[in-house]
């Protein structure tokens, strides 16, 4: 799976609501296959005590496995997959059925993963200080201070991590966008004109 994900603070907001996806190709896919298949091996193992018991085994070459649409594995996990198949000699119905069973539980955490994206943006919609009518517009707020002060990195964690739509980095960004306007910002209740940004977020630092 590479589809890009996107969250509030990285996407248009009117394309981002009930759009929320992950996909994953991660290296963590070729633990968790050889987890799911360990117990496989001994499937192919002669039975003790039964000389002349027919031995499935590997076959020369796997063939291509069955994946769901949503699941991809890439070109090195499926490499790593068919030597530990080999090495334990899983036949193609075995090693399949590892694949099967990773694939459902990817897609377990997955469904588990989008659901919990939809419930933050859920409780962000209705948050008393930046949501309602004036979401859309804190949301843009946020984003002028993502784009001010985040790197290409932290535009990336907040997508894998879907961070971008945690409620409380929504009103985190909102806050430092409101705080950093152009023309003057307020600090401790009083008006003050062209703070530099920095001496906005970090005050203390300042002589």
């Amino acid at each position: 799976m590479s589809e890009d994900t996107e969250t509030l603070l990285t996407a248009n907001t009117e394309e981002a609501d009930g759009n929320v996806q992950q996909t994953d190709s991660s290296p963590e896919t070729t633990e968790a296959v050889t987890e799911a298949t360990e117990s496989k091996a001994s499937d192919a193992v002669e039975p003790e005590g039964k000389e002349e018991a027919e031995v499935a085994s590997a076959p020369e070459s796997y063939e291509v496995f069955d994946l769901p649409d949503d699941f991809d594995m890439n070109e090195d996990t499926l490499g790593e997959y068919h030597t530990f198949a080999k090495e334990n000699n899983l036949t193609q119905e075995q090693a399949q059925r590892g694949v099967d069973m990773v694939a459902q539980m990817k897609q377990a955490e997955m469904n588990q993963w989008v659901e919990q994206q939809k419930s933050w943006v859920d409780t962000a919609k209705q948050d008393a200080e930046y949501g309602g009518d004036k979401f859309e517009e804190n949301i843009a707020v946020a984003v002028k201070a993502r784009d001010s002060f985040g790197t290409s990195e932290f535009n990336e964690m907040l997508d894998s991590s879907g961070l971008g739509n945690h409620p409380e980095m929504i009103r985190f960004l909102n806050r430092v966008g409101k705080a950093i306007s152009e023309d003057s910002v307020v600090v401790g209740g009083n008006s003050t004109s062209a703070l530099s940004r920095e001496a906005v977020l970090y005050p203390s630092m300042q002589n």
